[in-house]
């Protein structure tokens, strides 16, 4: 639709709070302002669920492996939205948490403290006391990151007041400093030790930031968390997104079908959004970007953007794409003692990257208890560096090949019982197949300033009205990040958009 053709369209609607995309940030984002009574909308631009449909399997476009529901985001976003009953009874533990599969060792990390001294003590002689520190000292860093996620500081500092109490709290609390760079929790290990790739297998995909230099909020909240269990949700993976959804509905309105093809900018501010194919515009006074940056920037006429910001935008870069491959299988082809999540790692001593290392899940598509299925679903994924997207959908085939040989050396027989395979990377489009660029799960590198190198985007924008949300921010946290990001909107909303009498 041309900008003169959108431009002829009237305004049908008004919501004080917009967001496009179905990230859960935003949507937990949503449910806190629906609660405090804004009236919310929801534009799904295209997002998708957590399953698809492929030959007639249900399949997952990513590896979701909740854990950390005990964290001060995670309570208090509960707790504001009087949920803390369904946060104890909703997720279903996980025992084993996860399992790590090395060449000579398989470690159950079990949230019983006695059985995984025992599986550590087997697997890795020797080094007790070298165990004992490592987890002493983790314990004694997140205390801290803890604290400070805790008293909530707004990251990044915005504004004289802001900045100010940040340097307070960089006093009290170093390791906010970016220049502060934390030692080596595994400093006892030699490089190489099969206990360096066991702690670090599990963070690199919990992590959505993996920086040249160790932050304390991103290796060591993954371990704490990880540590303190695993679960699943008896509804399946999208139990927790329908559950904000539902949320955001009680004040508002969600269309999971519409498109926005423009955000009009006034005077540095967002005044309104035009649906693609409606000719409907709808006006807001606080726009949420809850997707992909990029491309909700994009959405923007070139002649109303702010160049600076758009420029820190497009230098948005990832270190790592997520690859999934999706392998459908006959039920003996599952190994009896398989955990749902299983790291497997060939060779200690190399990097982590690749088929070096996988995560596997069985059964994520399905809610808590249905292993008796005679199909059963096997989920992989490896971090690839970004330019394995450059051959196309040649390169998607070669690496999903990779991927399916890799989990083969883990479980035996899948070949023999595969059903089915597929990526969600792969798209078809008039007969020829593409890499779907919508689907490409990215993972960063370095963080921006005063984030406790946790996220690689700000929540303010360059527009006195926009905010930014999405999977990528405070993606560092893994499954805080979310929360910790959905607590940060809703302070800058609170500021930015006060509530009329009568709400």
């Amino acid at each position: 639709m041309r900008s003169q053709d959108i431009g002829l369209a009237v305004t049908t609607s008004h919501y004080q709070i917009v967001i496009i995309g179905t990230d859960l940030a935003g949507l937990v984002f949503g449910a806190l302002c629906a609660k405090r009574g804004y009236r919310v909308l929801v534009i799904g631009q295209g997002s998708q669920g957590v399953l698809y449909e492929h030959q007639g399997y249900t399949m997952c476009r990513r590896i979701e492996m909740p854990h950390g529901l005990s964290s001060p985001p995670i309570k208090r976003v509960f707790d504001e939205l009087s949920l803390g009953l369904e946060l104890r009874n909703l997720p279903k533990p996980l025992d084993p948490a996860f399992q790590v599969v090395l060449p000579k060792a398989r470690i159950n990390v079990s949230t019983n403290a006695k059985l995984f001294e025992r599986e550590l003590k087997r697997e890795f002689p020797g080094v007790e006391d070298e165990i004992s520190y490592f987890f002493k000292r983790v314990a004694e860093i997140d205390a801290d990151v803890e604290e400070v996620l805790k008293l909530r500081p707004n990251l990044p500092p915005t504004g004289v007041v802001e900045t100010f109490q940040f340097r307070r709290l960089v006093k009290r609390f170093p390791f906010l400093d970016d220049e502060w760079a934390i030692e080596d929790p595994l400093i006892r290990f030699v490089h190489g030790h099969p206990f360096r790739a066991f702690m670090n297998a599990p963070f690199r995909f919990t992590s959505g930031m993996l920086p040249a230099r160790p932050y304390p909020a991103t290796f060591v909240r993954a371990v704490t968390e990880l540590c303190k269990g695993t679960a699943s949700f008896d509804h399946g993976p999208n139990a927790l997104r329908q559950m904000f959804l539902g949320l955001i509905g009680a004040a508002g309105d969600f269309k999971p079908k519409d498109m926005v093809a423009q955000i009009d900018i006034s005077r540095g501010k967002a005044t309104s959004v035009t649906l693609r194919d409606r000719r409907q515009v709808i006006g807001c006074d606080l726009l949420v970007c809850n997707m992909d940056p990029k491309r909700f920037f994009q959405l923007i006429p070139q002649e109303q953007q702010n160049e600076e910001f758009h420029h820190q935008i497009h230098t948005l870069q990832p270190v790592y794409y997520t690859l999934v491959g999706n392998f459908v299988v006959r039920a003996r082809a599952i190994p009896e003692a398989m955990a749902k999540h299983v790291f497997a790692i060939s060779d200690p001593s190399q990097p982590l990257e690749e088929d070096n290392c996988i995560h596997m899940a069985r059964d994520i598509d399905t809610a808590a208890g249905t292993d008796d299925r005679e199909v059963r679903l096997i989920t992989a994924a490896m971090r690839v560096p970004i330019h394995a997207t450059s051959g196309g959908a040649r390169s998607a085939t070669a690496l999903l090949d990779k991927l399916q040989r890799r989990v083969e050396e883990t479980i035996p027989f899948l070949s023999e019982h595969l059903l089915a395979r597929h990526t969600p990377w792969l798209k078809e489009d008039d007969g020829d197949e593409d890499i779907d660029p919508t689907e490409l799960q990215p993972c960063y590198g370095e963080a921006i300033p005063h984030t406790l190198g946790t996220s690689p985007v700000a929540t303010t924008t360059g527009y006195r009205n926009i905010l930014v949300g999405g999977d990528a921010s405070f993606c560092g946290l893994g499954h805080d990040g979310p929360y910790v990001a959905a607590l940060n909107l809703f302070a800058q909303a609170t500021d930015r958009v006060p509530l009329k009498s009568g709400f």
